[in-house]
Order: structure tokens, then C-alpha cells, then sequence
């Protein structure tokens, strides 16, 4: 089902519409009257927490450059810390603390040390990593048995079919004799087949320019109206009656054969076909199981047998032989390199296809019976219980994730201070409730600096992303939630509210470390640009999945423009049981003065909702008058879910398709007109959050890369710099290997910091013309403090670790950290020009150390090494 109109309203079309103020008017020229600053955090899990901490705390002294921000932009490593300092600055503002209490997250702080108790926050210790696995295996049951329910109920009536015609039959005791030779029996198959070969024949055909345009538009267009191309659309056509074709003929032609033969079999297959249930039942004994380890030893051995024939044809493609190998090798190896990623999922179809197969036999070998149709009934019973009390985000790891994630980083500082275990307890579950629309001052605006956290909305279908990026920006911030889509020369966004996104998924599923675990999923079936199609099907099946369902930001926001304004008071319990019987009646009256007329059962939520969970495979026909029920569906459940009615959950789950958002994650196709999209790590479209700050209207922008690229390598920035020009019409021009030369140490550089500049070359409105970039990337230099040079001497994978490795003690930690404070301030001393243009602490000549800091501490500046240089 889709919900977007691709030459209809979009809201928030204007890309100034996405920018509620500028920091001033554009001056002559197209540079903005007033610097708009952006502070961009990386991803990079705990790394990039690490060192944007520190970075921050540099940008903070004396009133710098971070009180000047308009905006913190984290994506996920970099939106743990962001977040959190966004909770904390708020806790300090609402308290109204003395204007000479230290800013969040200043060096010594409560909430510091506090950060510093959880450094191993995915796994502390043994308890959370034992709920962390059953979590996993919990979603992996679970998922298997909401796949594997709609198969067997198919499989039983599909072998009761069988038997009903003759084709599969007992035979004797255990096996089944299959004939497919009747006339009637094969002749669809050979109908299906025919149809194929005639469409291909049509598209063969007709595949020319058609120089005379139709006066008519034929009724079939309106299956694909988005489709540009006659030749790619009959092309689907031919595709998708090639698989009916395909399926049908296995499902009619081959299963009854196999499973004859399966039953029959004798030997080392016989035996492990026997003892999964084809024919005889296995027998539990030390003789079977020895003759199943047997049976089993003997297949991997002609296995192996056939895998060392085929390596011995593709050793000599990767050998060193100094001749050319022939075609054959070269082939073998380059079939061998494609497939090998495909094990793990062809291991699960294959599971899949032989429990089919089995069910299918059962119901051929029983026949159709009371005692077959019961469990067939159960089977199918789950699959609808899958559509009503199944979401299908619970299934995956997101919440075990976020619970990490706000057990460290949910934090304020009265929790953090409070001596009380109770209180402070009380006070950390309310910091880890906070939503993002909450981050506001006395007067209702979003706090300074707006805290945005950026993901990625996962959308691969043809031409409506570039192959390989396979996704957009999607982006929370506490006024809305915004998602952009590049369409050649122009930016459409889809923008609604933050706090009915919260309302519609429930505030306590989409609290604040609920968005920024969304920015922190980091593996998942689909990854944006990162997606591995081999592992989609693994991943799905496995429940290694972080992402999460959401529905479309263009969707919730025409239910809000339909609704109108929320109230400015909750409802009571009376009131809140009128509303839900009059919103419908309002929606019907909202239709009628604007000269919208629909049937009477579409203004009744039950017959509207019957009709939303029904097939619509001519939705575009119809395309005006479908998008309006769906809307006004979709407007019934947010004002449910507004006014906290019971109902709204119940609602909003039955809506969520399941199985549907299952087989997408797992097939991955996915397009931006669907009503519900998949949300993963920002760093699956732009791992730096750069292109969001230039589509917000920053001129300034300080970029904070802990990305963990090797420090002669910059595929990070470059792909930012590439997106910045392909999608927001940036021209970024700056050049990062000033930072590196050949002959340095591992993980050493000249200085972590570059400087450059962007253009627009086509003005937008409301977007400034020009502006500057800073970046400060990781990276040791002869100017670090002492304590991370002499842990960079002893560790040479620093500070590129692994985003792997999640677990920071405490020396590695304070590593990054200081590695990030002394990046900014070298910057802000020694760049060209100058990243800081307030007052910057410089160190005294020859110092060891910086100032004391509340907690005893040193804190060593960028100059403060007096000791002796590495030569290189």
C-alpha cells in the first residue's frame, strides 16, 4: 500500500520551509548577515563518544564557539553523547541553576564521571550480556514461527490437494507413489508457460521508440503509473509471470516426485531423509543416531569431494602462476566469489523448502482430516495474531539496544549528583523517559543549540535513489521529524511533528535514546549504502536487526493537517470518550467543506480499517480517493493516540503489517511512496551528518570525524563531500592529506585539523551562498598531550580501533577523549584561519599540563608537549 502522490502535495516542498529561522537575512552576494554555526558529531559507537566529548568540552571553555551554536548534529556514536548533553543542558536550564554553575558536560562534572562508570555500556557484565542473547534468540523464535505459520498452513492443504487429485498417494506403509502424467494435471503449468513466452514475445516486439503519442491513456498503465518506461514495466510483467510460472510448475511437477523419491530413498540419504520425517518416523536409539552421524559423515564427504573439484578449477584464478588462466578458472573463481556471501541465507531457503516439502508429504500421507485441520487452523490463527499482537519492532534488538543506551547516556545532573540510591534512581528513569520534543525553555521554543539526530530512511526501489546509496537522510529534532529525497535538481522533504510521531508510536517507545538508538543501528538487513544483499535474508531470520519501522513523515503529517490543531489541554476520561466517537464525524464535515465526497462506510474507523488491511493491487487507479482513506485512517489512530486512549495502541499495532514489514526487510524493496519506511544509522547515507547541516542553513561548520578511517585514508569525508554536491547542490572544496604525510607512525599525523570552504553554485532561498568548513579528524600528533602519545606508542591500532569494539576501560577512554579536547584547541590555535574567534586558553611555554581541573585532574592542551619528538 502506498501513501505518496508523486505529482501531489509534498509537504514541506520548499526547502526554506525546512529551516523554521535563519540566523539572518542573506546579505549581497548570497553570505548570511549573521554566522550560523553547526557542530557535526560522527559516528563510531563509543569511539566517536569519546572524542566528540572531549571535542565539545573544548568548544565550550570560556564561552566558545559551542554557545554560539545554532545547531549539534549527531549521528550514532556521535548522537550518544549529543543526546546526551542535550538532556543535561535542558535538566540545567528548566532548574534555572546560578549562571555560574558549569555548563553539561564540563570537565569533572557529576554527569563526566558518571559517563565514566559506563564506558562498557552494551555489556558490563555477565547479566546483561545473558538478556542480551535471550533477548536475540527470543526474536529469532519468534520470527521463525511467524514465517514458518503461513507455510504450514499452506503446505497441509497444498498435500491435501494432492491426494484429493491422485497425484500423491500412500503406498504401502510409509512411501507415496506421485503421478503427474494426466492431461489435467499439467496442463496449467503448460498454460502458464505459454503465457510467459507470449509476453515476452509482446515485449520483444515492441521494443522500439513509439513515435505517435495515444490520445488515451489504456487502463493497464494505471498498475505502474510512475514507470517512465513501456519496456521496463512489460519487462516486470514478463519477470513476475516467469516466477508464477516457475513456482507453480515446482509446487505441481517437482514436489509430488521429491517426495516419492524421499520416501523411497535408501541409503546414506534415505537415512537422513528418514529421520526428518519422510516415511518411516525416526526411531530414537544409539543404532539410528549412529547411523545418522554415518549418513551425515558420508554426504559431507562427497560434499567436500565436490568442493575440492571445484577449488582445484578456481585455485589458478587467484594462484601466482605467472600465465594467464584460462576461462574456466576465471569463471569458476569469479562464481565462487558471488556466491560464497550466499551460504548462510541459501542454508535458511533451503530449511524453509524442505519443511514445506515435509508438511507437504503429511498432508498428502493423512489426507484431509479433524486432526490435520486443527493444527492447520492454529497455524493460521497466529498468522492473523501476527497482524494484531505482534509489533514488529519488539522483535528486533532496538529495544535491548536502547536500554544500553539510556543506562549510560540518560543523565542528569541532579541524578548523577543525587547521593539517595531511591532518588537517584526515580531521577534516572525520568531523564531515560525524556522525549526530543521535550528539549525546550520556559517559552516553548526548542533549546539552544537544537539538538538534531540523523538517520537513515532505508529506500532502494529503481530510479527513486542512485544504485548503491540505497537510502536518504531522515532527521529528529524537537520541533519536527524531517526526511529529504534528491530528485534532480530540486529537494523533496516530507516533514511532520515530532511530538505526534511520538504520540503515534507511543512516548514510550520513541523516547529521546529511542531516536538515537534508530541513529545507532548499525547492523540490520538493510543498511542504506552499507546493505549487503547476501545477508538480508541471514540477518532477518537471525534477528540481527536494529532498525526500526516507522511510518512515513508525509503520512503522519496529512493526518495532523486533517485533524487540525491539538488540543491546548489534555482531555478528560469523559471528554477523551466523546472525542473518539466524534472524530470521525468531524473528519466527515472537514471533507464535506472541501467538496470531498466518499462512500458512507469510509468515514467508519472498522470498515476503513477492513478496508486498509485488504489487497489494493489498483491502488493508483483510484489514486486521490485511496490516499484520502488512508489519511483519515491514519488521523483516527493519531488523535486515539494523542489523547491516550487504550485503543490507539491496539489500533496503531493492527495497522503495522507484520509479516509484510518482515519479507521487506528481508527481499529489501523498498520505495519512498510506501506508507512505512525503515529507519538505520545515520551513518548508512552520511556518517558525519555534514549534508544535514548544509540542507539546515549553516554557514559554519565544524565537523567532528571519529568515523575511525585509517589516518591516511578520508572515504568518510569523501563521501559526504560527494553527497553534499550530488544531493544539496554544495560544491565543498577542501583537502584533507594536508593533515597526513608518508613516513609517519601508525595512527600519526602532521595535525587532526583541515580547513575549507563551500559554495552554492544555483542560490537557494533562505540558505547562505558560501560558508566554511572545519574538520578534525582522529589522529596523534608531536602536539598531543603526553598521556595519549605515550598510549599511542603502546597501542598501534590507535585511534582507529575497531567500531567493533564496544567495551572502552578506562585508559582507552580517556585516550579519545583528550585526543578530542586537544584536536579543537590545536585548531583553534593553530589553523588557518582560526576555528575558535572567541578567547582561547593557550598553554604556557613548556608546560606539562593544563589547568586543575573540579575533580584534581590535568588536563593537557594542544603545545603542552616538551618532551622529545618522534622523528620520522
Amino acid at each position: 500500500m502506498t501513501s505518496q502522490q508523486e505529482n501531489g502535495h509534498q509537504p514541506g516542498h520548499d526547502p526554506a520551509a525546512l529551516v523554521p529561522e535563519q540566523a539572518g537575512a542573506a546579505a549581497a552576494g548570497g553570505t548570511a548577515a549573521e554566522e550560523t554555526w553547526a557542530v557535526c558529531c560522527s559516528g563510531g559507537g563509543i569511539r566517536s563518544a569519546s572524542y566528540c566529548l572531549g571535542a565539545m568540552q573544548g568548544l565550550q571553555q570560556d564561552d566558545g564557539l559551542l554557545t554560539r551554536a545554532k545547531w549539534i548534529l549527531g549521528v550514532s556514536g556521535g548522537s550518544y553523547i549529543a543526546a546526551s548533553r542535550a538532556l543535561v543542558a535542558h535538566g540545567l536550564s528548566s532548574a534555572k541553576e546560578n549562571p555560574d554553575t558549569e555548563p553539561a558536560y564540563a570537565s569533572g562534572t557529576p554527569e563526566e564521571r558518571n559517563l565514566r562508570l559506563d564506558t562498557r555500556y552494551i555489556a558490563p557484565d555477565g547479566a546483561v550480556l545473558l538478556v542480551g542473547v535471550l533477548s536475540l534468540l527470543l526474536g529469532v523464535i519468534v520470527t521463525f514461527v511467524l514465517a514458518l505459520a503461513p507455510v504450514y498452513a499452506l503446505a497441509h492443504a497444498w498435500g491435501w490437494l494432492l491426494r484429493w487429485q491422485g497425484v500423491a498417494v500412500p503406498s504401502g506403509k510409509h512411501a507415496i507413489r506421485a503421478t503427474v502424467t494426466a492431461s489435467g494435471w499439467w496442463l496449467p503449468s503448460v498454460i502458464m508457460a505459454a503465457i510467459t513466452l507470449l509476453l515476452f514475445v509482446f515485449w520483444w516486439l515492441t521494443l522500439h521508440p513509439y513515435g505517435i503519442r495515444r490520445t488515451s491513456v489504456p487502463w493497464w498503465a494505471w498498475l505502474t503509473p510512475h514507470s517512465r518506461d513501456r519496456g521496463t514495466t512489460r519487462a516486470k510483467t514478463v519477470s513476475s509471470a516467469a516466477v508464477l510460472t516457475a513456482g507453480l510448475a515446482a509446487a505441481m511437477l517437482a514436489v509430488p516426485p521429491l517426495i516419492s523419491w524421499l520416501t523411497r530413498s535408501k541409503g546414506p540419504a534415505g537415512t537422513i531423509a528418514h529421520f526428518l520425517g519422510f516415511g518411516a518416523r525416526p526411531t530414537w536409539s544409539l543404532a539410528a543416531l549412529a547411523g545418522l552421524i554415518s549418513a551425515v559423515a558420508a554426504v559431507a564427504k562427497y560434499c567436500q569431494a565436490g568442493l575440492a573439484k571445484w577449488n582445484a578449477m578456481a585455485g589458478p584464478a587467484k594462484g601466482q602462476s605467472a600465465s594467464q588462466p584460462g576461462l574456466p578458472a576465471q569463471l569458476a573463481g569469479w562464481i565462487r566469489q558471488r556466491l560464497t556471501p550466499w551460504v548462510a541465507s541459501a542454508v535458511i531457503v533451503l530449511c524453509g523448502l524442505v519443511l514445506a516439502v515435509l508438511w507437504t508429504s503429511d498432508g498428502a500421507r493423512a489426507g484431509f482430516s479433524s486432526g490435520q485441520l486443527w493444527p492447520v487452523i492454529v497455524a493460521l490463527a497466529v498468522t492473523v495474531f501476527a497482524r494484531i499482537g505482534v509489533n514488529v519492532n519488539r522483535l528486533s534488538m532496538h529495544d535491548f539496544y536502547r536500554w544500553r543506551l539510556a543506562d549510560a547516556f540518560a543523565v542528569t545532573r541532579q541524578a548523577a549528583a543525587e547521593q539517595d540510591p531511591v532518588q537517584a534512581r526515580t531521577l534516572f528513569d525520568r531523564a531515560s523517559a525524556t522525549c526530543l520534543s521535550e528539549l525546550r525553555d520556559s517559552s516553548g521554543a526548542a533549546d539552544k543549540p537544537g539538538l538534531v539526530i540523523c538517520g537513515t530512511a532505508n529506500i532502494n526501489a529503481a530510479r527513486e535513489v542512485p544504485p548503491g546509496q540505497d537510502g536518504f537522510c531522515i532527521a529528529f529534532d524537537a520541533d519536527h521529524v524531517t526526511l529529504r529525497r534528491e530528485r534532480g535538481l530540486k529537494t523533496e522533504s516530507a516533514q511532520a511533528r515530532t511530538s505526534d510521531y511520538e504520540a503515534l508510536v507511543g512516548k514510550r517507545r520513541c523516547t529521546l535514546f529511542d531516536v538515537s538508538a534508530i541513529s545507532g543501528a548499525a547492523i540490520s538487513p538493510l543498511m542504506g549504502a552499507a546493505t549487503r544483499r547476501a545477508y538480508r535474508i541471514l540477518f532477518t531470520f537471525t534477528n540481527v536487526c536494529l532498525g526500526v519501522w516507522l511510518p512515513h513523515p508525509s503520512v503522519v503529517h496529512d493526518a495532523r493537517e486533517l485533524l487540525g490543531e491539538p488540543a491546548a489541554e489534555p482531555l478528560n476520561k469523559a471528554e477523551k470518550r466523546k472525542r473518539r466517537k466524534q472524530v470521525m464525524r468531524l473528519l466527515r464535515q472537514a471533507d464535506q467543506a472541501n467538496d470531498r465526497k466518499d462512500r458512507w462506510w469510509a468515514y467508519r474507523p472498522l470498515f476503513l480499517l477492513l478496508w486498509y488491511l485488504s489487497p489494493h493491487p489498483g491502488w493508483d487507479r483510484r489514486q486521490e480517493t485511496n490516499h484520502q482513506r488512508e489519511i483519515r485512517l491514519w488521523a483516527y489512530v493519531l488523535d486515539l493516540r494523542v489523547n491516550e486512549l487504550p485503543a490507539g495502541a491496539r489500533w496503531y499495532r493492527v495497522m503495522q503489517p507484520t509479516l509484510g514489514l518482515l519479507w521487506a526487510e528481508a527481499a529489501g524493496k523498498l520505495s519512498y511512496r510506501d506508507t512505512w519506511m525503515y529507519a538505520t544509522d545515520g551513518g548508512h547515507y552520511d556518517n558525519l551528518g555534514l549534508v544535514e547541516a548544509l540542507h539546515r542553513g549553516a554557514d559554519r561548520i565544524v565537523v567532528l570525524d571519529a568515523s575511525g578511517d585509517q589516518v591516511d585514508t578520508w572515504s568518510t569525508l569523501g563521501g559526504a563531500i560527494a553527497l553534499a554536491r550530488a544531493d544539496a547542490g554544495v560544491a565543498i572544496e577542501l583537502n584533507p592529506t594536508t593533515m597526513w604525510r608518508p613516513g609517519l607512525a601508525s595512527g600519526q599525523v602532521i595535525h587532526p585539523w583541515a580547513y575549507g570552504t563551500f559554495t552554492r553554485p544555483q542560490p537557494e532561498s533562505g540558505l547562505p551562498r558560501q560558508g566554511q568548513i572545519w574538520v578534525c579528524k582522529l589522529g596523534w600528533w608531536d602536539g598531543a598531550p603526553w598521556d595519549v602519545l605515550a598510549y599511542a606508542r603502546s597501542h598501534p591500532t590507535f585511534p582507529s580501533d575497531s567500531t567493533l569494539e564496544q567495551l572502552y576501560d578506562a585508559v582507552e577512554f580517556e585516550a579519545y577523549h583528550q585526543l578530542g579536547a586537544a584536536a579543537v584547541l590545536g585548531a583553534a590555535q593553530n589553523c588557518e584561519p582560526p576555528l575558535q574567534r572567541g578567547p582561547v586558553p593557550a598553554a604556557a611555554p613548556g608546560a606539562q599540563a593544563g589547568p586543575a581541573q573540579a575533580d584534581g585532574r590535568r588536563v593537557l592542551h594542544p603545545g603542552s608537549f616538551s618532551g622529545p619528538r618522534k622523528t620520522t
